[in-house]
């Protein structure tokens, strides 16, 4: 008797929020979210970038603005920060953002081979406790999966402020001779492009005066 095989999906853990919802929060995501959610039937034939984790949406936003005729779908799993990107959409009035806020593996499965142009990963959980390695977003299967979805000669920005979790990111990026890293050289890697701005995230990194690594690789096949 043949048995039926389980096929699963790596986790994209997140974290609990401190505080429950707000009923302004809750009814956003009941009656709003809706609205911007991620469908392939809106993206077809349309340029497109995808930002993974985009936290508060500060850079989602900024992107949208810069971009308008683009795009830019956003995978989040945190419901206050989609709740706060889903208040500046409407505030903005701005049309060309999706939202997927599920699982980023469940995404990645649904979008077209060679569809996205530019995939920006900013500030990521390091999770720098040994025992939790596992939850990390940047695996060798992540990278063999974002490689799928990315045009040739498309662009993937990851930002950093732990220097443990860059050596993971560079060593399976270098892994795949589908990616040039752009900047060669980790001293090169201290300005941030002029295309993105501070996220809260950034901020708290200057805060604490963490060192920041702006990583930039492109798909060369």
């Amino acid at each position: 008797m043949n048995k039926t095989k389980t096929i699963l999906k790596p986790l994209f853990y997140r974290r609990k929020p401190r505080r429950s919802l707000s009923l302004l929060q809750k009814n956003l995501l009941k009656f709003n979210l809706k609205n911007f959610l991620f469908d392939k039937k809106k993206i077809k034939k349309k340029k497109k970038f995808l930002e993974i984790g985009f936290g508060y949406g500060e850079n989602i936003i900024n992107l949208a603005k810069k971009n308008p005729k683009k795009v830019i779908i956003g995978c989040e799993v945190y419901e206050p920060g989609i709740t706060n990107l889903l208040k500046n959409i409407e505030k903005e009035n701005l049309k060309n953002i999706l939202i997927f806020p599920k699982n980023i593996f469940i995404l990645l499965n649904k979008l077209e081979q060679n569809s996205i142009e530019k995939i920006f990963i900013l500030y990521p959980d390091p999770w720098p406790k040994k025992k939790h390695y596992k939850r990390r977003l940047i695996t060798k299967v992540f990278v063999n999966k974002i490689s799928q979805i990315l045009k040739k000669k498309g662009i993937i920005h990851i930002f950093t402020d732990s220097e443990d979790y860059l050596k993971k990111i560079l060593a399976e990026f270098l892994s795949k001779k589908k990616f040039l890293w752009m900047d060669k050289k980790i001293e090169k890697c201290n300005k941030r492009p002029n295309e993105l701005i501070k996220s809260k995230y950034e901020k708290k990194a200057d805060i604490k005066g963490n060192k920041k690594y702006y990583l930039k690789f492109k798909k060369i096949c």
